[in-house]
């Protein structure tokens, strides 16, 4: 499953080498009837990326500590639209691990008149102790779709298919999405533009990535415990090396069940001027079905909300 977008990809990088200036988004669409210049072609770019979130929030879910960290990403995109992109994140305030963990990502994406879509493999690298549920997966495969429709709403589809850590079983995720943007151009200079797309998204899946996340986690506090007890009186205590405790955890069917995961709604805000962009994306998420694992029973909890934002600059080469 890793590697089974890596030949389409190699295949399309040969043939982005010799692809010429005109790409298939430059074909006309309804919204232009002129035909596309050849100067108008979008060109290889690199773009480096520094973001800030205030809490790290999955599916809407999140650590019970709040866990603010802050992102590096590289994205090199070539013209013909396949992609190579790496990011680390760093948590702040954290006894350990303040490199908490990162990605490595490749893909194609297309943009066809009002259509656009795409496809990405992702990696995910994370400190054994990470508080980011995120960190319970280990690589991901995804396919995307949306369209355009006259210019008045953007519906869209994400459907992916996730890989967890440590054996805690896969899980399969989807997301359904309407959004509509508002576009200024013009605002404070004469390369400028301003962008505001509300969105309501609904997510969808199995939640074996957060019981992964919970064995993961006490398996850490069993470690630190361990280290703690060697390092005090040079005796150690009986941890089980899967769960952090003498107990074997019993795989439970609830996290397997298909299912509504949360409700979003996000105001993202793009400002871009020449080649800087400027994001701020806050996000009202409301939690639903669900669990809780204490190592041998899985049960439903509370459905609980949260708010979170993310900031970031990009400046592309």
């Amino acid at each position: 499953m890793r590697l089974i977008l890596l030949p389409f990809l190699f295949a399309g990088a040969v043939t982005c080498a010799k692809a010429k200036t005109i790409k298939i988004s430059d074909a006309p669409s309804h919204k232009d009837s002129t035909a596309a210049k050849p100067d108008t072609a979008k060109k290889s770019n690199l773009e480096v990326k520094v973001g800030f979130t205030n809490n790290t929030v999955f599916l809407g879910r999140t650590d019970s500590v709040a866990t603010a960290s802050y992102n590096l990403g590289l994205t090199y995109t070539l013209k013909c639209g396949i992609f190579f992109a790496g990011s680390v994140n760093y948590i702040p305030s954290r006894q350990f691990d303040k490199l908490d963990g990162g990605n490595l990502e490749t893909g194609y994406n297309f943009d066809v008149n009002n259509l656009s879509g795409g496809i990405a493999l992702s990696k995910y690298f994370a400190s054994f102790n990470s508080t980011q549920l995120i960190s319970s997966l280990d690589a991901t495969v995804r396919a995307s779709l949306s369209y355009d429709l006259f210019e008045v709403v953007t519906p869209s589809v994400e459907a992916e298919y996730a890989l967890a850590k440590s054996g805690g079983g896969n899980d399969f995720l989807l997301n359904t999405g309407l959004e509509h943007e508002f576009g200024f151009d013009k605002v404070f200079y004469a390369h400028d533009h301003l962008g505001v797309s509300p969105a309501f998204h609904i997510n969808s899946g199995t939640q074996n990535f957060y019981t992964t996340y919970i064995v993961r986690k006490k398996a850490s506090a069993g470690k630190r415990a361990l280290h703690a007890s060697v390092k005090g009186n040079g005796k150690g205590v009986s941890v089980n090396a899967t769960t952090g405790k003498g107990s074997t955890t019993t795989k439970t069917t609830s996290s397997n069940k298909f299912q509504i995961l949360d409700y979003e709604w996000s105001v993202p805000i793009t400002y871009g001027l020449k080649k800087f962009t400027f994001e701020f994306a806050p996000t009202y998420a409301i939690a639903v079905h669900k669990i809780s694992d204490d190592g041998t029973t899985t049960t439903y909890v509370p459905n609980s909300s949260v708010f979170y934002f993310q900031v970031a600059v990009g400046y592309k080469f």
